[in-house]
């Protein structure tokens, strides 16, 4: 029925039939991702219920599920992999013990884990920063600077009300099947050719959606880092 729709569409409109396919691909990738990420945001909240009955198997998957994503964010965030460790790490202590701060209302538990993990990684650069303050300013300055590291307490209950404003403004940046390829690669682990073949989308398609959808990640990340 909504191939026999959009192509009445089309035909009344004189477009052609290669705006006709693009917008047909587009439609049915989005229903069809649509359904997948939903199943995704259940099996997510099903997991976080689990490891509030303390499952360590639960937070095993969650962390499976997502390190792809989160180690390659905190790393640019950070720059060493040493502290990137670190801050994952912190995450998973943060979801482990207080699972249930996640409110469900402010977004999906993808949303919540890239809001700990950019939180996490700023106040580990800040304290990193801070302590070679204070090594290079000596004794004398290292109390006022000690009272300094008490204020991001305030900040990082902010930043978790918030849920990642910045990762929301940075993907309002995507068309929808730059989003919904890219939530499929990342969230299920699919190739390109997996994509084009489970989707019945051209490969280079596939492959120019998602290069120009990273392309505007990494071009609104880098302005708002400015």
């Amino acid at each position: 029925m909504l191939f026999l729709a959009v192509l009445l569409r089309f035909s009344r409109s004189g477009r052609g039939p290669a705006a006709f396919w693009i917008y047909y691909s587009e439609e049915f990738v989005q229903r069809n991702v649509l359904a997948q990420r939903q199943q995704i945001d259940r099996e997510d909240a099903d997991l976080l219920k689990r490891i509030q009955r303390s499952d360590q198997r639960a937070l095993g998957s969650l962390y499976d599920r997502y390190v792809g994503v989160l180690y390659p964010f905190t790393l640019r965030v950070t720059g060493s992999n040493e502290a990137a460790e670190g801050v994952l790490h912190d995450v998973l202590l943060h979801v482990w013990e207080k699972s249930s701060s996640y409110a469900p209302q402010n977004g999906s538990v993808y949303a919540w884990l890239v809001a700990l993990s950019r939180m996490k990684a700023v106040e580990k650069m800040r304290a990193a920063n801070q302590k070679r303050k204070q090594e290079s300013e000596g004794g004398a300055q290292r109390s006022a600077s000690a009272a300094d590291t008490k204020q991001p307490a305030a900040e990082t209950i902010v930043a978790l009300k918030g849920y990642a404003e910045e990762v929301r403004n940075s993907l309002k940046s995507l068309s929808k099947l730059e989003l919904r390829l890219l939530e499929l690669s990342y969230y299920e682990g699919q190739s390109q050719s997996d994509l084009a073949r489970m989707l019945r989308i051209p490969l280079g398609t596939i492959k120019a959606k998602m290069r120009r959808g990273i392309q505007k990640l990494r071009l609104s990340s880098a302005e708002e880092a400015k």
